[in-house]
């Protein structure tokens, strides 16, 4: 085992003991190197680094050491502890951030003197409060007043925003497929608008609804140098001649990479292997259904997942849709 993976099984036990119901929050570093078969004079080097960087701290002698709130951030940052158990105790910290949110929002100048009144807003269990409560102090996203009251900071704040933008873009989302009166071709547009929402959301400029003459309206999104054409469709399987359409209106416009097509009716086998001929002209690259709800729910960002298709298409020749390569 290398230092980094000692290190990394350490948080990942601190992690645990701080948040699984059962786990002891302290443990001793020797005996938990001894059962994992890891060397003690290692376990002690990969402890002092953990110490200095402030990701852990001894609690006893004799070997015994507990978590810190700068080690559970890391750990969740770098996914080494199990995805479920990050899962809920996020959810519970965003519940603790919104209730601050609402009491800031209802009354600017009112600060929740005592915790309790603050648990008793939040809609969650004793014991999930108590364990949250110094990781929201020490990272910084709830501050304590002169006066002992708990204030949302400007991190916290931005949490609860974008928490509350991401709750409301899969609520358009879900909404879409429910509206009556509107066209097939209404539809795809909307979920332009939400797709473009999210690519901005991303860090990519947008623009919406270039017209080239004689082609349909465009949406353009870019980062640095990267410039794709976004085309979204609603009802029927994706046939090829869509396909060749788009890739007309990407090699129409010199400044564009690629062209990203989504459909929420998914792709014929046809289509996906027009795709794969049209490589070595014009990186056209597919999002299915599957792979739209995956962004949607916030499951995976738009970003991370073209990135993941354009990878084996470049490197694979292989199409990924709806999490199966093609």
């Amino acid at each position: 085992m290398t230092r980094e993976e000692i290190k990394n099984v350490i948080l990942r036990r601190a992690y645990h003991g701080a948040f699984e119901e059962g786990v002891k929050d302290y443990f001793n570093l020797y005996k938990y190197a001894e059962e994992n078969g890891i060397n003690r004079d290692e376990a002690d080097r990969a402890f002092n680094e953990l110490e200095e960087a402030g990701l852990i701290q001894t609690y006893a002698g004799g070997g015994v050491i507990i978590n810190t709130s700068a080690g559970l951030m890391y750990a969740e940052q770098h996914n080494l502890a199990d995805e479920a158990l990050i899962d809920k105790h996020t959810k519970v910290r965003i519940k603790m951030l919104e209730a601050l949110a609402d009491a800031y929002e209802k009354s600017p100048d009112y600060e929740m003197e005592f915790w309790e009144e603050w648990f008793r807003l939040t809609d969650i269990n004793e014991q999930d409060f108590n364990k949250n409560y110094n990781y929201v102090i020490d990272t910084g996203l709830v501050k304590i007043s002169p006066m002992q009251g708990h204030i949302l900071t400007q991190a916290g704040n931005s949490i609860v925003i974008d928490y509350r933008r991401l709750k409301r873009r899969l609520e358009d989302f879900e909404r879409l497929d429910k509206l009556e009166g509107m066209t097939e071709q209404q539809r795809g547009h909307k979920l332009e608008d939400l797709l473009a929402e999210t690519a901005e959301w991303e860090g990519w400029e947008v623009t919406k609804r270039v017209r080239s003459q004689g082609q349909e309206n465009d949406i353009i999104i870019h980062k640095g140098p990267h410039y794709f054409l976004i085309s979204c469709k609603w009802a029927e399987p994706i046939q090829p001649h869509v396909v060749e359409l788009l890739e007309s209106r990407v090699r129409s416009r010199a400044q564009t990479n690629g062209g990203i097509l989504f459909t929420m009716s998914g792709f014929t086998p046809n289509c996906i292997e027009e795709i794969r001929l049209k490589i070595a002209t014009a990186l056209i690259i597919p999002f299915g259904p599957g792979d739209i709800k995956r962004i949607m729910g916030n499951e995976i960002s738009l970003t991370d997942l073209l990135d993941d298709k354009i990878d084996q298409v470049m490197n694979h020749r292989q199409i990924l849709v709806d999490g199966e390569l093609k």
